[in-house]
């Protein structure tokens, strides 16, 4: 990814990937891509298991940084990508998302989900998400919406989130008035919410009840489903919120009684973010889904500090940052394939020592999904895909 604002390319796009040009001004990302991803491989090879036996009051550590930070990894992402998405179609107009931004990511998912369906073909001589996409209309869909039932419905939602986003980008260009843009966009943030909110409480329902209806039960079925893309609605207005601040250079400008207006915003954003994750944890221990408005806030206050961050960014986290997507992508065919699907390559270590094993499945997962990055940069027609 290269050059600064006059050339956002479109790995910069999907909030993977970053280089020296952009570091420049938005270092703050480099951080989040280097911590979300290798997040997201902890979380996939249980590396946070090791840490079960400690706990906060009566919930496991584990617990806590499997919901409450390696859950908003995917968040941080869209919002990562989103903001950058908002700084192109700025300078380039409608025209960049449908003649590089779409095409583009559908050729990540594309090319993605494919070769994760070759790949359980050759370890296991079938794929069983793709069987079952073909035994109904529903399954069908399911399978295309969830990426081939894996982490690779990232892309999918990605193409979605930004399609509306193209949609808001049009309506805030006819509004002149900047009280009404923000009217418009907290107003949409609030609905977007309320929906999040409502797939969290049909989560709760037990639709195994008698007398349940037949609405309720399929609703609450849609709401449990993990790959729900539309609990992603909420990003792309928190997102645009901070872009319209951030265009209009009020982060360091507007003031009330004398105290920055930003501070007291990132203050709410901590309470909010606190507040919801103690009643989340309150109500329910099923915790690791997207229907949840801790993410919300918690996403949308890091996307503040990482535009805030002056912070030099070292080396180490601009090389993982720049190995982010090929992370995000290259794990899955360790953590979710090859471990899985051929369990006694750990199982002589899982009985002598189970965290050395989780150990050395997180190891090999990210150093290996690094090294195949490299590797696909390479190849001219590989390198577009890490």
């Amino acid at each position: 990814m290269a050059e600064y604002l006059n050339n956002i390319d479109f790995r910069e796009s999907t909030c993977f990937h970053s280089q020296k040009g952009q570091n420049e001004k938005f270092g703050g990302f480099d951080f989040l891509r280097a911590i979300f991803a290798i997040s997201i491989v902890a979380i996939h090879s249980n590396l946070f298991l090791t840490t079960k036996n400690l706990k906060i009051g009566s919930i496991s550590t584990s617990d806590i940084l499997s919901a409450n930070l390696a859950y908003l990894a995917v968040p941080v992402f869209f919002n990562i990508s989103l903001f950058l998405f908002y700084i192109k179609s700025e300078k380039m107009g409608h025209s960049y998302f449908f003649q590089k931004r779409l095409p583009k990511i559908f050729s990540l998912y594309l090319f993605w989900v494919i070769s994760k369906i070759v790949f359980d073909i050759i370890l296991k001589g079938k794929s069983e998400a793709l069987q079952n996409s073909t035994s109904s209309i529903k399954a069908f869909i399911e399978f295309i919406v969830s990426g081939g039932n894996s982490p690779l419905y990232f892309f999918f939602s990605l193409a979605f989130i930004t399609a509306i986003s193209e949609f808001v980008v049009f309506l805030l260009r006819k509004i002149d008035n900047i009280s009404l843009k923000n009217r418009f966009l907290y107003s949409s943030l609030l609905v977007s919410c309320v929906l999040v909110f409502m797939f969290s409480v049909l989560r709760l329902l037990d639709t195994s009840v008698e007398g349940t209806t037949g609405l309720i039960k399929s609703a609450s079925n849609f709401a449990k489903w993990a790959y729900n893309p539309l609990n992603f609605l909420p990003y792309i207005f928190t997102t645009a919120i901070v872009f319209e601040e951030f265009h209009a250079g009020q982060f360091n400008e507007e003031f009330i009684f004398g105290i920055n207006k930003l501070k007291i915003k990132l203050c709410v954003l901590l309470s909010m973010f606190l507040m919801f994750s103690v009643l989340e944890w309150s109500f329910t221990n099923d915790l690791l889904n997207y229907s949840r408005l801790s993410l919300v806030f918690g996403s949308w206050l890091l996307l503040y500090l990482a535009l805030l961050s002056a912070s030099k960014v070292p080396l180490i986290i601009q090389f993982i940052s720049g190995c982010s997507l090929g992370i995000y992508t290259f794990h899955l065919f360790f953590t979710h394939s090859l471990f899985t699907i051929y369990p006694n390559i750990l199982t002589p270590l899982l009985r002598s020592s189970p965290i050395l094993a989780v150990l050395l499945e997180f190891f090999v997962a990210l150093t290996s999904s690094i090294l195949l990055t490299l590797l696909f940069r390479k190849f001219k027609l590989l390198k577009g895909f890490v």
